[in-house]
């Protein structure tokens, strides 16, 4: 029996080919970073105004991420079966919702319990780029739309802080929760009015449990999806790991200021930024999307064995271990674009669930690494922090060269 020949999906208000729909999607893509790294300067504010102790004014954080990380779970199918506009438009209003009562919050359990339903509610519109993607773009420009959307996400954490810094110089910490409020019902608008469905009705999935479970079996078991989410997978518990140790081995482990340390953070993450330049550049020159993820995974493995020699030979500087890790947040600009791809793609009408697929998995590694390196740290010394690195790197590659390199695409 043949496969029903799928329709072109309706095309969107915005002229998609235009950057205002690609802000649009980037601006949807950025809104969690941005709710978990502006509160970051404000928490000890909000330990003293809620009168709260310190491990829960820290979980303001983590139960966002709690929330963030799971809802994809859920949102993913939903998505398949009533579209992305759906989907994104109850999203975007409860992010509004919560992000208002947030602001009004009057005890730290309620703070956290609206977090908590704000993270799930970022989570549901966070997967929805990606699909979208997915349902209106095919080849070298799916692939440019990811990286030019990954560009833009990217450079949400970088600023964030110093956005939440800026805010709380005028006001409260309860001022950067109304300003969420406030981008997010203007992007709710936007969403309303300007956003056309962009899943088409045939492709569309019932909710039934057995439906459902096949719809993660086949994610789960086809090659494509499941490799590259596991190849991005390893590569964010290297990065994480960065995360979680860098104020320790920075501040601690060399003397570097608070200010120091800030700005060396900010020039290792930029990397993101400058790989998905370079590789939105490349895909522009038509460079082969297989020979960019070679060559970028060669970085990777070599930026990390790199550290870990450094810390093994005690041997490291901040300067050092900075230079290393921005190489490989660079390599990983390059590869995470094209990895988004090349799991989504091969499976059109479950977009929605792949997605959520490729950023449960990412999440889960992260998470791993992360903790893993905070809790093998020793000795002011990047040692961990490489061998985690080094590790994910060199699983990623050779999960890459074994199993994946010969399912990139053009």
């Amino acid at each position: 029996m043949n496969a029903p020949t799928r329709v072109p999906a309706p095309e969107t208000r915005f002229n998609i080919h235009g950057l205002a729909f690609t802000l649009f999607l980037a601006l949807l893509t950025v809104l969690p970073p941005l709710a978990i790294d502006t509160a970051l300067p404000s928490l000890a504010l909000i330990q003293a105004d809620l009168h709260a102790p310190q491990t829960k004014a820290a979980a303001v954080i983590a139960i966002f991420i709690a929330g963030f990380s799971t809802a994809p779970i859920v949102v993913g199918p939903l998505a398949d079966r009533f579209g992305r506009k759906a989907v994104m438009a109850v999203g975007l209003a409860v992010f509004t919702l919560t992000s208002a009562g947030a602001a009004l919050a009057p005890s730290i359990d309620a703070l956290l319990a609206l977090r908590l339903v704000q993270g799930a509610a970022a989570g549901a519109v966070g997967i929805l780029p990606r699909a979208i993607i997915r349902d209106l773009f095919k080849g070298r420009e799916a692939r440019l739309q990811l990286a030019a959307v990954s560009l833009v996400f990217s450079a949400g954490p970088l600023i964030a802080p110093s956005l939440g810094a800026a805010i709380l110089s005028f006001g409260s910490w309860r001022l950067i929760f109304a300003i969420l409020t406030v981008v997010s019902a203007l992007v709710t608008l936007v969403a309303i009015t300007l956003f056309k469905e962009s899943h088409a009705a045939e492709n569309r999935r019932n909710l039934r449990p057995s439906t459902v479970v096949a719809g993660y079996r086949r994610a789960l078991t086809d090659p494509a999806c499941a490799g590259f989410s596991l190849l991005g997978g390893f590569l964010f518990a290297g990065l994480f790991a960065y995360v979680n140790v860098s104020p320790l081995l920075f501040m601690q482990g060399y003397g570097v200021s608070k200010t120091g340390f800030a700005g060396l953070f900010a020039i290792t993450a930029s990397g993101v930024i400058v790989g998905s330049t370079i590789n939105a550049w490349l895909l522009k020159r038509h460079i082969r999307p297989k020979a960019v993820v070679d060559a970028a995974l060669g970085l990777e493995c070599a930026s990390a064995l790199a550290l870990l020699a450094v810390g093994l030979a005690g041997l490291g500087s901040a300067l050092v271990v900075a230079a290393l890790v921005m190489v490989f947040i660079s390599a990983f600009g390059l590869v995470f674009p094209n990895a988004v791809h090349e799991a989504i793609h091969p499976l059109p009408e479950i977009a929605g669930l792949a997605s959520a697929v490729v950023t449960t998995t990412q999440m889960l590694f992260g998470a791993l690494g992360g903790v893993a390196a905070a809790a093998l740290y020793r000795d002011a010394s990047p040692t961990t922090l490489g061998a985690i690195m080094s590790g994910g790197a060199i699983a990623a590659a050779a999960l890459y060269g074994i199993w994946l390199r010969k399912r990139v695409g053009s």
